[in-house]
């Protein structure tokens, strides 16, 4: 499976914006030569594929960073609020949250090209998101991604089109022996 360049891209500006150059330096160095050599090149191209494994590495070593908690989450709510285009910007602002959770599928399309994540509307603000991947650290998200990145990225997507109150939380996880990752999303208004 493979991770869109963009969010490789806005990930590495978020960290360079918020680290800066000399931990992006100590990180650039703790990463495996063919990481680093995709994560730093300077020719990323937005909208071409990229292993997954990349994605993985960098989100399992910026989790271990010492007085960087929650950056995971932060990272991952900073790439949705930069890559989402126009169209979907105004998706999100003239649609309802009910319909950017309907549309959790597409949105997840936008990122990976393989597993699929399927809206299930269980009432009034209220859904459940089912992932379906596999648990290979090389061909699937790893776990950083189903506990902390999709839950972030749902949670903005909520704020962007106008939710109040907005939690996802992640209730399964197939790193833990479920077939599947699970999400339940509320909102208060």
């Amino acid at each position: 499976m493979k991770i869109r360049g963009s969010a490789l891209i806005h990930a590495r500006t978020y960290l360079r914006t918020r680290w800066g150059s000399q931990a992006m330096s100590i990180l650039d160095s703790k990463l495996p030569a063919h990481v680093r050599a995709v994560f730093a090149a300077p020719d990323l191209v937005p909208h071409s594929w990229y292993p997954v494994a990349v994605w993985n590495v960098v989100a399992d070593e910026i989790s271990r960073w010492p007085n960087r908690s929650g950056v995971v989450r932060d990272l991952v709510a900073y790439v949705a609020e930069q890559d989402l285009t126009l169209a979907h910007k105004v998706l999100l602002k003239l649609g309802t949250p009910a319909l950017v959770m309907r549309q959790a599928g597409v949105m997840w399309g936008m990122y990976f090209n393989g597993g699929r994540l399927a809206p299930l509307d269980e009432g009034e603000r209220f859904f459940r998101l089912i992932l379906y991947l596999g648990v290979d650290p090389q061909s699937d998200p790893g776990r950083q991604t189903c506990k902390e990145a999709v839950p972030a990225w749902q949670e903005t997507a909520l704020r962007l089109s106008g939710a109040r109150g907005g939690q996802s939380l992640h209730t399964k996880c197939r790193f833990e022996g479920h077939p599947t990752c699970e999400y339940e999303i509320r909102w208060l208004r």
